[in-house]
């Protein structure tokens, strides 16, 4: 029951910041709509991290299995970490993420800034 909650609070979630993103950039019809974050949700087996936060995160932009090719985006300081809603330091994200990644209906939302390939944030649920 939990997990159905919080997946629809994570949609919500995207929702809004997609409307929030498309207000923010809109600009009158003969301007270039830009994009400057990209979320994409993908399963955490698509997702190889790194060692520590100075380091860089490959993903696969699919909620499945997919023949997309990687996305490489750097982590940095500011890089924000949550499992299941819960804020948490990025070692006791990654032993999350060994366990929740196995899981079926598991999922994370990566949130990255498009012209730096910065990681802002990623949200994993399962």
């Amino acid at each position: 029951m939990t997990m159905n909650i919080h997946s629809t609070n994570v949609r919500k979630r995207i929702t809004a910041m997609t409307l929030a993103m498309i207000l923010v950039v809109s600009v009158p019809a003969m301007a270039q709509l830009v994009t400057l974050i990209n979320a994409v949700e993908t399963s955490p087996a698509n997702i190889i991290l790194p060692a520590n936060t100075s380091g860089s995160m490959t993903f696969r932009p699919c909620a499945d299995e997919c023949d997309k090719d990687y996305k490489r985006v750097n982590l940095s300081p500011s890089t924000k970490f949550s499992v299941n809603g819960k804020a948490v330091k990025y070692d006791e994200f990654r032993r999350n993420f060994a366990i929740i990644k196995r899981a079926e209906t598991s999922y994370a939302l990566v949130t990255y800034e498009v012209e730096t390939n910065t990681l802002i944030s990623i949200e994993l649920a399962g």
